[in-house]
């Protein structure tokens, strides 16, 4: 494992887009536009739909065969901050695709004190105690490395992470910015989303490869643990439905002045407790509380709703 001071010798600066742009080429984003009422599509809304069952995280890291450590590059530069003006995508477009969930920090602690701006993991800080090598495909050869905040690709200068080029991340927790993860296979092989076109590989048995231990974590974990979700199509009313599966009768319509708090998760169905109408969280006089069950993703399985990473 990399978790001495070793993997921090100076080595080169970089300033060339090329690396990146081949990098990312590997993988182009597919954009989607939810329906009125039932977010995938008006005519699923009494369609039967056959669940697709949660990612069971723990038991992939559990049972999957760990894959042998590459070398580290060699001159690997001295961590480095990542710029925030270099990062996009942090609060999602009603486009984006954002996959199964996202590549963060394990421990978090730093973040939920009043001490949190000073956290070495603020924004994407915890980059600088990242080594995770990259790959092409599951079970390729690796072709780069995320290390130090840099990103090191075969023979190419290191692109410095939001400062020699732009990188897509995402804004899940108060203070963190974290990387999309688009997929996660069985046996431990996860693709993650760094820029707007490239995505690359990696295997979880890496994941404590650096001073700053890594972890994955699904959107139905996130969501529950923010307390609260949000539609991604603004300004459009949504199904609260009776069962999961969209084939009852409409219950009632969620407004866009709501509060929608998750409850538990079910295929592609969450249920959830809407109170509306509100003033942020706040519910206004005479207010309204129902519990039913929404579609949260589309038939492509990407997010219909997000969360106020900072709360309400």
């Amino acid at each position: 494992m990399y978790k001495s001071a070793d993997y921090r010798r100076t080595g080169k600066t970089a300033s060339s887009w090329g690396a990146l742009l081949a990098a990312s080429c590997l993988m182009a984003l597919a954009a989607g536009t939810p329906a009125w009422a039932e977010p995938d599509s008006a005519g699923e809304l009494n369609a039967a739909v056959s669940p697709v069952p949660a990612v069971n995280l723990r038991a992939i890291q559990a049972n999957a065969a760990p894959v042998p450590l590459p070398p580290l590059p060699t001159d690997v530069p001295e961590a480095v901050s990542p710029d925030p003006a270099g990062l996009v995508g942090l609060y999602p477009t009603q486009a984006a695709e954002l996959g199964i969930g996202h590549l963060r920090p394990k421990d978090l602690s730093s973040l939920q004190d009043s001490n949190w701006p000073n956290s070495p993991l603020l924004n994407a800080n915890w980059l600088r105690g990242v080594a995770l090598p990259l790959y092409a495909q599951p079970g390729g050869e690796p072709w780069g490395w995320f290390v130090n905040g840099w990103l090191m690709v075969d023979q190419n200068p290191p692109l410095a992470v939001g400062r020699d080029a732009t990188f897509t991340m995402l804004h899940t927790y108060y203070g963190l910015y974290t990387f999309p993860v688009m997929e996660i296979r069985q046996d431990g092989w996860f693709r993650i989303q760094y820029t707007p076109l490239g995505s690359a590989w990696a295997h979880v048995s890496h994941l404590n490869a650096g001073t700053t231990e890594l972890a994955l974590e699904t959107w139905e974990e996130r969501f529950l643990a923010a307390g609260s979700i949000e539609f991604r199509s603004h300004g459009v009313s949504q199904a609260l439905m009776p069962q999961p599966g969209g084939v009852s009768t409409l219950q009632a319509l969620i407004g866009p002045n709501s509060l929608i708090q998750p409850l538990e998760f079910e295929g592609d169905w969450v249920r959830v407790r809407v109170t509306q109408p509100v003033d942020a969280c706040s519910p206004l006089p005479g207010a309204d509380t129902k519990e039913g069950w929404v579609r949260w993703r589309s038939r492509d399985l990407n997010s219909l709703v997000w969360f106020p990473p900072e709360g309400c």
